[in-house]
């Protein structure tokens, strides 16, 4: 844990004092008598310091060292020092260890969010709308937040299932070299030598690097990285009866530190002083010291895997000379490798079990599940049974355990943890659209979705917009089977807005209040979409919004009628989407019987669809709407203007009840900016269309053609947007979105 990222100093402060006033390690529980080194040798044990990625490093070292034939005859590790020394414990060889850390997707591994394709339609319905990513809970004692900015679900999957090479062994004396990984306990600040258990959670707990991955708990003790402590566990290597200890260093000298520069640097530093001072203590009791150059790479640089095992590398070979009286002849070193090298061992499934906590039906979660009772359990398939239950969106983790349940067969049990801050969510967002020229409307969102609210998953979705746009609304949603496939909804929405409607020869500002009540009937698609059919009553009462009538007339509207919408969404993300699709079709037909005021039909369409090769993304949008026959209302008409719907052009300076747009975009990721932008992009836009107001009337050759460039950026707050367009005529306006713009 050498190098920490700033924004998370002021979580570790204080549990990084009491930790070191707390004092040396208390042992999870007392090492039994380690095996001794054979062929009158001196027992060589390995200790490897935290550090993050460029703990990638420890791969070089052992490379190097087994070029020398130097044999290690255990290990023990801190946070990445635990990883990489708990797997080569468990029997990976230098070359598979260097080929895993390459080849792992570590983006994915610290984003820790699910493809967005894959969740349920339920939980992609908020993306929907301008709403941040970012959720918190909400209970009986208030706001609640995750437990980290990344809970670790996708690093505990890895760690677990390349810690099957282990299977069985929870003694970790028992594995190919005896093994001790380093924790820190976060309540009592104590350190914690792990040397029992299950394997992949000891790694996980490890490197639980507080504020940026969840704790881990292990036997009522709640685990966080080992750094804290001690990040060079050369007690713990002595205490497995290590002869000679040979130390890998990642951290730099107090001495070589350069001056602060800001309170920042001043509280990194403090608590770095702390850790190494720690660090330093404990390199006394080491025989060799190995320190890999690697201070101008930082904790989260996985991308430089390659150039990081190299220097550990590099640093052996400086000391080559110092290491060979080290090593051993050819025959012994043969022998010390086929004892010390291992396969993952087959195993065959004796049953399997499936446990998604309270609120979700077993069959819903078992469904997910695709290894069976008398299979060889495939690692593969077993990743992919957790995926499929993490992506239903409603849990922290999914793990699973394997109990021997007799000479060659294992009893599977898979458990998914609730996210700890839920059942009810809240989530937040900000929407600003401006032409920098008077036309602007700001809109602040908050939602709250309570989940599990019965045994077949009802879920309540309250919705609170203020702004230029007041909106109010609720739904509930109650599946009416233990599948979740059918399912009935009722809503209500109500709220004032503004628009700008063609009077005469001008456009009059007026103020519409919307009240509408749904009762739907619907199958849920799964991870695809929805369909649903129901009874909507809509009134709509449109006034100047002066306040004054000047002889403009009044919009008094009752619709009432019947619809049918279908969702289809395998978008990959709503904000700068690269690849997939989102449809939304909906056919809307009104009933004087129900209390219609007008006799009409609505057919609505809007698609989004993006393609993606290297940094380019082309995004094609859709957006039209016919009366299917006759005109429509004023408040049910089409309005057309604004960025991306024919730019250049007001927001809403074409109406009528036939037309639509169709819009090309195209975006270049120029880069990132780390902690605050997940992507900058450069681009353009292409648009055509237009508004007319009878079928009679739509003639593709008045079609108004417009453009913009567009500069745009995805922030945590969600994506910011400045753009310039122009319509067909002359009409230009610049653009400055915060939020969704389609």
């Amino acid at each position: 844990m050498a190098r920490l990222p700033v924004w998370s100093r002021p979580l570790l402060a204080v549990l990084a004092l009491c930790a070191v006033a707390a004092g040396r390690a208390v042992a999870q529980s007392p090492p039994e008598p380690a095996p001794q080194a054979t062929d009158q040798r001196p027992r060589i044990c390995l200790a490897l310091s935290g550090g993050g990625a460029v703990g990638l490093a420890h791969v070089g070292v052992l490379r190097a060292l087994e070029e020398l034939r130097v044999p290690i005859d255990c290990v023990t590790g801190t946070s990445m020092g635990a990883i990489m020394g708990g797997l080569y414990a468990a029997g990976y060889s230098p070359a598979e260890l260097a080929d895993i850390v390459q080849t792992l997707d570590w983006s994915s591994l610290l984003r820790d969010a699910p493809d967005r394709r894959h969740l349920p339609f339920r939980r992609k319905i908020d993306d929907q709308t301008y709403l941040t990513r970012w959720e918190l809970g909400i209970g009986k004692k208030g706001i609640k937040t995750p437990t980290a900015f990344v809970v670790g679900h996708r690093l505990g999957e890895v760690l677990h299932l390349l810690a099957l090479r282990a299977g069985g062994v929870e003694d970790f004396d028992r594995l190919a070299l005896p093994f001790r990984a380093v924790a820190t306990d976060a309540r009592t600040g104590d350190a914690v030598v792990l040397g029992r258990g299950d394997l992949g959670v000891a790694l996980r707990a490890s490197m639980a690097i507080p504020g940026l991955f969840s704790p881990v708990e292990i036997d009522g003790r709640l685990l966080v990285d080992g750094g804290l402590v001690d990040n060079l566990p050369i007690d713990a290597a002595r205490a497995l009866g290590a002869d000679v200890v040979i130390a890998v260093d990642l951290d730099q000298p107090l001495a070589s530190r350069e001056r602060p520069d800001s309170f920042a640097g001043i509280l990194d530093r403090s608590l770095s002083v702390l850790i190494r001072r720690e660090v330093e203590r404990s390199l006394t009791g080491a025989d060799f010291i190995i320190r890999p150059r690697v201070r101008d790479y930082g904790l989260l640089d996985f991308h430089a895997a390659a150039t990081l095992i190299e220097r550990g590398a590099h640093e052996v070979a400086a000391q080559a000379d110092s290491l060979r009286r080290l090593a051993v002849d050819e025959a012994t070193w043969e022998r010390h490798v086929a004892a010390m090298r291992r396969e993952t061992p087959a195993m065959k499934i004796g049953s399997v079990t499936v446990d998604p906590g309270p609120g979700l039906a077993p069959e819903v979660a078992a469904h997910a599940v695709r290894s069976r009772p008398g299979q060889a359990l495939d690692p593969q398939v077993l990743a992919a049974d957790l995926d499929r239950l993490w992506e239903l969106g409603e849990f922290e983790t999914v793990d699973f355990v394997l109990a021997q349940a007799s000479v060659d067969t294992w009893d599977l049990r898979i458990t998914g943890h609730r996210k700890s801050w839920g059942p009810n969510f809240l989530r937040f967002g900000v929407a600003l659209a401006s032409d920098l020229e008077g036309t602007s409307s700001f809109n602040v969102l908050t939602a709250l979705t309570m989940t599990r609210l019965n045994r077949r998953g009802a879920e309540l979705k309250l919705a609170v917009q203020a702004g230029e746009q007041s909106i109010v609304s609720v739904e509930w949603y109650q599946p009416l089977s233990r599948s979740g496939v059918p399912f009935a909804a009722v809503g209500l929405l109500g709220g004032p807005t503004k628009q700008q409607v063609p009077v005469g020869a001008g456009l009059v500002q007026y103020r519409f209040v919307d009240q509408r009540a749904t009762l739907d009937l619907g199958l849920a698609l799964g991870r695809w979409g929805e369909a649903r059919a129901g009874v909507l009553h809509t009134s709509v009462n449109g006034r100047p919004a002066d306040g004054h009538s000047h002889g403009v007339p009044h919009f008094d509207q009752t619709d009432a009628g019947y619809h049918a919408r279908l969702t289809f969404d395998q978008l990959d993300r709503v904000n700068f989407p690269r690849r997939g699709v989102l449809a939304i079709a909906e056919l809307y037909r009104t009933s004087p019987g129900l209390g219609a005021d007008d006799d009409y039909r609505r057919f609505d369409l809007q698609t989004v669809a993006a393609a993606t090769h290297g940094r380019n993304t082309l995004v094609a949008l859709l957006h039209g709407s016919s009366a299917l026959g006759g005109d429509l209302p004023a408040a049910g008409r089409l309005r057309l203007g604004g960025l991306f719907n024919l730019s250049g052009l007001p927001p809403g300076e074409l109406s009528g009840s036939y037309g639509g747009v169709a819009t090309l975009v195209y975006t270049y990721r120029l880069g990132r900016v780390p902690n605050f932008a997940d992507g900058v992009y450069a681009g353009a836009s292409v648009e055509a269309g237009n508004a007319w107001e009878s079928a009679a009337d739509v003639d593709l050759g008045s079609l108004r053609k417009s453009y913009a460039l567009v500069f745009g950026i995805d922030t945590l707050i969600g994506p910011i947007y400045a753009a310039y367009g122009q319509a067909s005529g002359g009409k230009d306006s610049l653009y400055l979105y915060v939020g969704r713009t389609f």
